[in-house]
């Protein structure tokens, strides 16, 4: 299946980033206000409400003639942070808070910046983009500034071999079925500024990879430096 992109800055853009942001600073908001046992029901609420989207979806693009093997497992980076949103959300796990923070919120931001949308460009997929992207981001700031959660000492270290274990896993199902899953076989079509042009040495496998690596690194120290000053962080 071909991939569609939303340029960037476009109107259309603009539309679904106000939206997406709109949203996440109104939920953050009003989750602040929300007693605890509130809290616990909203939280509950929102894991029942990111399963039914990813069920649903999945009928969507099976009924649509849309899913197909190499394209529609989730097994993207975002698309494997969803699932572990939804069981965050249900167990408020300490480690995959941080794995959502360090990894999940970054790369979700990546891709609200420079959509890629990998299956089908209607509104309903443009939509389900920016609801699964911008839920993405929510997610981690909710557990926040809602539930008052904190980063671990040394978290962003044991995020990052996670990603590595992840990737290492979804690239052996790449070879196995001739997928592109995490973008791990050939870079994304969107015009990210992180991935060199692909005509360059540097944007050609596996250079663009380890580029990538070390600016996922950065997000991740960048994200972890405020904790650390502020001495937010928990042991």
């Amino acid at each position: 299946m071909n991939h569609d992109t939303i340029t960037t800055f476009s109107n259309e853009w603009w539309i679904f980033i106000s939206c997406t942001i709109f949203a996440i600073i109104f939920l953050i908001l009003f989750s602040k206000r929300l007693s605890l046992n509130s809290k616990n029901r909203l939280t509950n609420l929102l894991a029942s409400i990111f399963m039914c989207e990813l069920v649903l979806m999945n009928l969507y693009y099976i009924l649509k003639g849309n899913w197909i093997l190499t394209e529609s497992l989730p097994l993207h980076l975002c698309s494997i942070m969803w699932i572990f949103s939804i069981v965050f959300l249900l167990t408020r796990s300490q480690w995959l808070f941080e794995v959502l923070l360090f990894i999940g919120m970054p790369g979700a931001f990546h891709s609200l910046i420079t959509p890629e949308l990998t299956n089908g460009n209607d509104l309903i997929n443009k939509i389900e983009f920016f609801f699964n992207h911008g839920g993405l981001v929510f997610v981690p700031l909710f557990a926040i500034f809602s539930l008052e959660m904190w980063p671990r000492k040394a978290s962003w270290i044991k995020s990052f071999f996670a990603l590595q274990i992840i990737a290492f896993l979804v690239f052996i199902i790449n070879n196995l079925i001739g997928s592109n899953y995490m973008f791990l076989m050939d870079p994304p079509i969107a015009n990210n500024p992180l991935i060199p042009d692909a005509s360059t040495f540097f944007g050609k496998w596996p250079f663009y990879i380890i580029i990538l690596e070390f600016a996922v690194l950065v997000h991740i120290m960048l994200i972890y430096l405020p904790f650390k000053l502020k001495g937010k962080l928990i042991r």
